[in-house]
């Protein structure tokens, strides 16, 4: 993890970031939180939402550099390893997108929303019917009430193991 710095600095950049997020500014929200990461690189949340901004604005590999940073600070931190699951699925790094998920959902507190994508990545990229299976399954397990049920027992009808 990288050494902590000015954090009154860093909160103060990270404010405005916030703020400029908030208005659909991203250009100066990616600009406020490579500050506040700069003033302190220590700061999860300044990576964290650099992370985001840049997702949002289609900087895949500023994003992914932000959520690696952020999970340098914070390796537990579901969010950040979703959203960085989802840059790499989005740059095509595949099956280091399903490794990330898989983190996601192994144990018992296993995340919904990473089940059904990984899921999705195993059913539809990978080509991997049986672990899609597998996860959809346990997604309705847990979930049966899911908002995507109805598609996902049509999908596991269509796909028998």
């Amino acid at each position: 993890a990288p050494p902590a710095g000015n954090r009154s600095g860093a909160d103060q950049a990270f404010a405005r970031g916030v703020e400029a997020q908030r208005d659909g500014k991203l250009s100066e929200a990616i600009a406020a939180y490579r500050a506040a990461t700069q003033a302190d690189p220590s700061h999860f949340e300044a990576h964290y939402n650099l992370g985001l901004a840049a997702f949002q604005t289609g900087r895949l590999a500023d994003s992914l550099a932000a959520y690696e940073n952020a999970l340098a600070l914070k390796p537990d931190s579901t969010d950040a390893r979703y959203n960085f699951a989802l840059g790499l699925k989005q740059g095509g790094y595949l099956l280091d997108a399903a490794n990330e998920l898989e983190q996601l959902v192994s144990g018992a507190n296993a995340d919904p929303r990473a089940r059904l994508a990984l899921a999705n990545l195993y059913a539809q990229q990978l080509r991997q019917p049986a672990k899609a299976r597998e996860h959809y399954t346990k997604l309705l397990e847990a979930e049966p009430r899911h908002p995507q049920a109805d598609a996902i027992r049509r999908w596991l009808v269509q796909n028998p193991g």
